[in-house]
């Protein structure tokens, strides 16, 4: 099957919608469906395909192609703008079917009777009139799946006017090629320095995400060293101000790295962090692309009891604590770093459990029961 999956990101970014939408390609790539992807070049031009490759980590066949960001000085929006620019491509390529996480490509592509799967994470008070257009295009016949990552998000989406019956929720998945660690792992090639122990959070540094609650429970436990992989320059500005200010030696700020080199910043941690705040909205519905990773990794996980966690997670597959307490949260690593055998509970449940969250078996899952069997 000929798949086009289209998303207005530009090529090499670390946005987690962007490299979601690589990977879900790949996913298609990895079942044997001849795949191109469409999505925008950085306005210093189209970047190399092997650069592209390495950046992601792929490694299943698939066909990149980079419209220009910008048309006669003006930026291409993800709605109309990148629609209208990339439908004579489509037409040419003649796609058994399309994906993708815009608003409006995915409606046109069913109105027009293309088979379509379009995926949302968009907030339960979206009201554009581009989001109400997804949700209308839902009843289009070629409209076959509407992929979400959350039940609650579902039912809003049911509320607004959404065909319940193509509702689909999915949690976010791990290429597991990447980010299963390997068996033996050799002292040299870790990304830190000294005998550790280290804490590990990767994600972006957004308050929201708990990074507050980190940095505070580095506080409690000066002989721990904690590690933010990744981040906007802006936040990573904001959070050293904080690290100064409370006189933290013990907190590195790794900044932003390509997808494929962060899984060693996993493998070579003692614990991995996962504190998103209950102070926020989506405490009810985020699904954290790190979560299979950090699953994969093999490393105990410490997350926060919060509805969206408990919605994939078990208390055996994770080491749950109190959301925005770090107290909780240094109490909860020093259990890890002191009880060998617990984590290495954590570990193979988490293990175990990323088996279950792969990209090409969540392409598998959107393409169950579709008309013709969807053959690949």
């Amino acid at each position: 099957m000929k798949v086009v999956v289209a998303s207005a990101f530009e090529a090499s970014s670390l946005k987690a919608h962007a490299i979601n939408t690589v990977k879900i390609a790949e996913g298609f790539a990895k079942l044997g469906h001849q795949v191109h992807l469409l999505c925008l070049a950085p306005r210093t031009g189209p970047v190399q395909i092997p650069q592209l490759e390495a950046h992601y980590g792929i490694s299943a066949p698939m066909v990149w192609h980079q419209l220009p960001s910008a048309v006669l000085g003006l930026k291409i929006t993800p709605h109309w703008p990148f629609f209208l620019l990339a439908l004579p491509l489509m037409l040419r390529l003649s796609p058994d079917l399309v994906y993708s996480r815009n608003y409006i490509l995915p409606a046109m592509t069913s109105r027009l009777g293309v088979p379509t799967i379009g995926e949302t994470h968009a907030w339960p008070d979206n009201r554009t009139p581009q989001f109400r257009a997804f949700v209308r295009a839902t009843h289009h016949r070629a409209f076959r799946r509407c992929v979400t990552i959350s039940h609650r998000l579902a039912e809003q989406y049911a509320q607004l006017g959404a065909d319940s019956a193509k509702l689909m929720v999915l949690p976010d998945a791990v290429d597991l090629d990447m980010f299963m660690r390997p068996d033996v792992l050799p002292a040299e090639a870790s990304p830190y320095a000294g005998n550790g122990p280290h804490v590990v959070y990767a994600g972006h540094l957004y308050d929201y995400k708990g990074i507050p609650t980190i940095l505070q429970a580095a506080a409690l436990l000066s002989d721990v060293h904690f590690h933010l992989v990744g981040g906007l320059p802006a936040d990573i500005q904001r959070h050293r101000q904080t690290v100064d200010a409370l006189g933290l030696q013990n907190v590195t700020l790794h900044g932003l790295k390509p997808y494929g080199e962060v899984p060693p910043y996993l493998w070579y941690a003692d614990a991995l962090l996962l504190p998103p705040s209950a102070e926020h909205p989506s405490a009810a519905w985020t699904s954290p692309v790190k979560l299979g990773e950090y699953l994969a990794s093999g490393v105990p996980v410490i997350a926060t009891r919060i509805p969206a966690l408990l919605d994939w997670l078990s208390e055996e597959e994770a080491c749950f604590v109190a959301p925005d307490q770090p107290a909780a949260m240094a109490d909860a690593i020093r259990r890890l770093l002191t009880d060998a055998s617990l984590a290495a509970r954590f570990s193979a449940a988490g293990r175990q459990k990323a088996k279950d969250l792969t990209y090409e078996g969540r392409v598998a899952r959107m393409l169950a029961d579709w008309p013709g069997k969807a053959a690949s």
